[in-house]
């Protein structure tokens, strides 16, 4: 997230003439944050350095960036200005890959297929799964409890949730690493794979699942999806695939980092860790703190039509990102936001999303957190990172904790 603009000019947009010099600055979302730089304090300093709170960058197409609560929250939010048609850059390439659904439809055409979701993730739907986060947490806990250490994000963070999401979709465990990955190429690219190549694999992928589900009684996510209606009729199979690969790629992403940035914030805070660990009570205070602390997606809207919009013109088809990190870490919205405060008064965040798309697996990742939370200062309350670990972060559309090691005493 710097400043200066190091970019070759073959792989920058040309500036609009809408765009004021000084509105512009070299900010590329898939870069990764310098070692030695802490993701969300990077964020944070850039906040603060920019002249003006809606930017402009010519990287991955160019544009628009929102660097303040109130602006990302409108984007985020008021469907009449911004439109979700495309919710990634760049929007020639990732966005046209990635119109999925509900995602990128606008109200009202989004909520028929948003229910679909609603009835698969609220609390009633999830209540039967909550024994089997429990066992999975303390069996993966236990596996390296007597070690004195673990590969955190290898070893917990990239099995629990997704393991979880498997059970929840009915899909074979040894298929995890080919769909982390060809999710990850969504959110954090590789190079590995062309966007329309992901899609594509993952269509492969799908088209025998939801063909094998269709007219069954499967009561799994994806069975009872394909097999559900919108407006009194049945979902295409193109619907079907899209919303399959929206919820694979949210599924096996999001959660995976909260609990990276988590754990590796609570190794790094001594008082914190154990004034959870002498009251455990303190853990959903905890972990209210740690949903507005920790956020990690940046997505983006469309803009509708030609309009001024604070203080610069925006034309149709530009696309504006609305960082979801940008509304936790305003100082007008939270005080001395980068502290970690047990007991804050206020917590006002967007760690979820705003307004019509807001996270439909927000229910499943409280229930994941705190299920982990507990269960794991029931077992080491005591714990840091592993000796000279130097913490590495990721940028992308998620953001992302490199893996680390945390150890503890036997």
């Amino acid at each position: 997230m710097a400043s200066d603009m190091t970019a070759p000019a073959t792989m920058l947009a040309q500036q609009p003439d809408n765009v004021p010099d000084d509105r512009v600055f070299d900010f590329d979302i898939y870069r990764d944050v310098p070692e030695g730089s802490d993701f969300h304090a990077s964020w944070h300093e850039l906040m603060a350095q920019v002249p003006h709170p809606l930017m402009w960058t010519p990287h991955n197409g160019g544009h628009w960036v929102a660097l303040r609560a109130d602006i990302s929250d409108v984007v985020m939010s008021d469907s009449e200005r911004f439109s979700n048609r495309t919710v990634l850059v760049p929007k020639d390439t990732a966005g046209e890959a990635y119109r999925l659904i509900p995602l990128s439809l606008d109200p009202p055409e989004h909520r028929p297929f948003r229910n679909l979701l609603n009835e698969n993730l609220g609390p009633k739907p999830l209540k039967p799964i909550e024994d089997s986060i429990v066992d999975l947490a303390v069996s993966l806990i236990e596996g390296f409890r007597g070690k004195g250490q673990c590969h955190f994000v290898e070893e917990f963070a990239e099995q629990l949730p997704v393991r979880i999401f498997m059970q929840i979709v009915d899909l074979p465990v040894d298929d995890l690493p080919k769909l982390k990955h060809l999710a990850d190429q969504f959110t954090r690219p590789d190079g590995s794979l062309t966007y329309p190549e992901v899609s594509q694999l993952f269509r492969d992928y799908l088209t025998p699942v939801i063909a094998a589900r269709r007219g069954a009684d499967g009561q799994d996510m994806i069975s009872r999806m394909v097999n559900g209606q919108v407006g009194g009729r049945p979902l295409t199979d193109l619907e079907a695939q899209n919303i399959c690969i929206q919820v694979l790629v949210g599924g096996l992403d999001t959660v995976v980092n909260m609990l990276g940035f988590t754990f590796s914030y609570l190794a790094r805070d001594h008082d914190l860790r154990r004034a959870i660990a002498a009251d455990p009570s303190r853990i959903d205070d905890a972990l209210l703190e740690f949903f507005r602390r920790f956020p990690v997606v940046s997505s983006s809207r469309e803009v509708k039509q030609d309009g001024t919009f604070e203080g610069v013109e925006l034309r149709a088809g530009e696309m504006v990102m609305a960082p979801t990190v940008v509304v936790a870490l305003d100082d007008a919205m939270n005080d001395d936001p980068l502290a970690f405060r047990l007991g804050r008064k206020a917590r006002k965040h967007s760690t979820f999303g705003k307004g019509s798309h807001t996270c439909p697996g927000a229910h499943l990742a409280r229930i994941e957190m705190k299920t982990v939370l507990r269960e794991w200062f029931a077992r080491i309350p005591e714990f840091r990172l592993a000796k000279d670990e130097l913490l590495r972060f990721s940028n992308g559309i998620v953001g992302s904790v490199k893996p680390f090691t945390l150890e503890w005493d036997v």
